[in-house]
């Protein structure tokens, strides 16, 4: 029985209108660019996010940076991060990959001494950065990018089914209202004779 709820404007009845049948084919277009479109859309996101972040970390050079002077001996003195943290900021100085010398604050110990060298991660211009994502986290990272990219097309594509729908319903309402205004006053009449 639900099946052929379902299926009624597939099947040839005198209750069927035009506009009925192409909603049926509007609702299998969507189904198919759906099916076809979103995975497509996610791969090509994920991709692209993907080779993104891999120019970005191979824009990324590691390095070692001279403290210039002795790291704070706890972390409420040197840091805005707060007394529960490890880490301290303390001057440093450092080579970039173009040779240039570069000073700043880096991450370090608390008590850690003047000439002492600290692993740090640097941009093409020398600027201090973020290490560069593992594998792994790149992965990550493209493959939610490329789930929100398939997702967000099966919404887009609903969005367009819906605006059709709403269309198709607005043709409908005047299409009834226009057979009404040629019917309803004959049987008004008739009805109440």
């Amino acid at each position: 029985m639900c099946a052929t709820v379902r299926m009624w404007r597939w099947r040839r009845n005198p209750l069927r209108r035009r506009s009925d049948v192409m909603e049926a084919w509007v609702g299998l277009a969507v189904g198919v660019v759906m099916v076809a479109g979103a995975p497509m859309a996610g791969w090509a996101a994920s991709d692209s996010m993907r080779a993104s972040l891999d120019a970005q970390n191979a824009g990324r050079h590691a390095a070692s940076a001279v403290l210039i002077a002795d790291a704070p001996s706890s972390a409420s003195a040197g840091s805005d991060s707060g007394a529960d943290s490890a880490v301290v900021q303390a001057p440093a100085r450092w080579t970039g990959p173009d040779g240039a010398r570069h000073t700043g604050s880096v991450p370090v110990a608390p008590g850690t001494r003047t000439g002492a060298t600290t692993p740090v991660w640097l941009d093409a211009h020398g600027r201090l950065t973020d290490a560069p994502l593992s594998p792994s986290q790149t992965a990550v990272q493209a493959d939610l990018i490329g789930a929100g990219a398939a997702g967000g097309f099966c919404l887009l594509t609903l969005a367009g089914q819906r605006s059709v729908r709403a269309q198709l319903d607005r043709r409908r309402a005047l299409q009834w209202e226009r057979e009404w205004a040629k019917v309803g006053p004959q049987w008004s009449s008739g009805h109440h004779a």
